[in-house]
């Protein structure tokens, strides 16, 4: 009878104790959507919005949702029969014309999941936090979703929590390029013309990138705010491969993949091998002033799309050892890491063997997580400026210089390599 004193609390209803175990348990977000329930969206001001919902019903009447289901009355006010719930979701899973959907087992299982997870998030100690940066802009006009919660999802499922630097944005930490004008007017030109369209557009976005890191990441990280970071970015290659080469190497860094199979975020390590990856001479001549690699990782640039102008340079391939190329090569952290050590080994034989190289042209197939990491693992005091080049009207052209000296262009860059090709802004 104690246990049933202390669940029911005047007329029937929860008990205050049994409210603070189901709030507690809750985490103070809504088991469904998760929304915070303690403040206004709109005033910012601490307010309760949180309510609680039966599983099982109040009473045993058509009135009462699931009411009929068999649970003892003395049974339905305790905690485990209760979920935090926001008003929407609460009117939702009320409603007649949705109960059989939200049934009995599927609230159980909702509400145990989510009270596991936020149960696990608290558990985690304070060197689990990372600070999340996403990244979102256009690809030839397509765009994805990329969702505080998505990233938060993909962030606890490696175990650490989130924070997402709300003293800037309610929004976290965000670099958004889809207002940058100029990105979808590259697709429909030749290839000249589409390169130097593109480099208009970079100009522009990669000031909107670099005003985000120094504003807002960067005295983060001087005020020793920013410990950890973990990084999703979905844009076009060279605007990641910048992101990455304007990311902090002293800071811990984690870089998450999208999945096109399911369109999310979290890391599939375990399932299946985990390739490596080689770095060969493809073509052998003397070493020069400049040099091209072709990093062939979620596809195969073919030898002979290798612009004619770049044609009697010194050339090196990476690709995957024992699988194929293909979109979905990054499916787990593990072959990222494979990926960047890969990555280091190549520039530190650069350091070695070429040290009168001024400026190496970069044709990648790449997962947009292994882009990030190109311009993370370059380090532009060390190693020669990258010309990023792009598959634009079927033709590879430079787009974008990363590392190069203060206001060197694209356009520049591209007349000295193609010569009479056409291929300058």
């Amino acid at each position: 009878m104690k246990d049933q004193d202390r669940a029911r609390g005047a007329g029937g209803k929860p008990s205050g104790s049994v409210r603070r175990e189901v709030w507690v348990r809750s985490g103070g977000r809504c088991a469904l959507c998760n929304a915070y329930l303690l403040e206004g969206s709109m005033s910012g001001r601490t307010l309760n919005l949180g309510e609680l919902a039966h599983i099982v019903g109040r009473g045993s009447g058509v009135r009462s949702p699931r009411g009929e289901q068999p649970l003892d009355h003395a049974r339905r006010e305790d905690a485990d029969n209760l979920m935090l719930l926001c008003a929407d979701q609460h009117s939702e899973i009320d409603a007649a014309g949705g109960l059989d959907l939200f049934t009995v087992e599927k609230l159980r299982r909702v509400k145990q999941d989510h009270e596991d997870r936020i149960r696990h998030v608290t558990g985690l100690g304070p060197d689990r936090a990372t600070t999340v940066l996403r990244m979102v802009g256009p690809v030839h006009g397509n765009e994805v979703e990329l969702s505080r919660q998505t990233a938060a999802t993909a962030v606890v499922a490696g175990d650490r929590f989130p924070l997402f630097l709300e003293s800037y944005t309610r929004h976290g930490l965000e670099i958004d390029l889809r207002g940058a004008p100029g990105e979808s007017q590259a697709a429909p030109f030749t290839a000249s013309r589409a390169a130097a369209a593109s480099r208009d557009y970079y100009r522009v976005a990669t000031q909107v990138i670099d005003s985000v890191i120094e504003r807002q990441l960067r005295p983060g990280i001087m005020r020793d705010a920013v410990r950890h970071v973990s990084v999703f970015g979905f844009a076009r290659l060279p605007l990641l491969v910048h992101l990455g080469s304007r990311l902090d190497d002293t800071v811990p860094t984690d870089i998450y993949q999208r999945h096109r199979e399911d369109e999310s975020w979290v890391w599939r390590d375990g399932n299946g091998p985990v390739p490596g990856f080689t770095t060969q001479i493809d073509h052998d001549v003397p070493a020069g002033s400049e040099a091209v690699v072709v990093i062939n990782v979620s596809g195969a640039i073919g030898m002979q799309e290798v612009p004619a102008a770049l044609a009697g340079l010194r050339r090196w391939e990476i690709r995957p050892v024992g699988v194929p190329t293909g979109p979905d090569i990054m499916r787990g952290r593990r072959c990222l890491e494979r990926f960047t050590a890969a990555l280091r080994g190549f520039f530190a034989g650069l350091e070695a063997e070429a040290k009168t190289l001024e400026r190496l042209h970069v044709l990648p197939a790449l997962p947009m997580s292994a882009a990030i990491v190109l311009g993370r693992v370059h380090h532009p005091q060390v190693h020669p400026p990258l010309v990023v080049y792009e598959r634009l009207a079927g033709s590879y052209v430079p787009t974008l210089e990363v590392g190069g000296s203060s206001g060197a262009g694209v356009g520049m860059v591209a007349r000295a390599a193609g010569g009479s090709s056409g291929w300058g802004g």
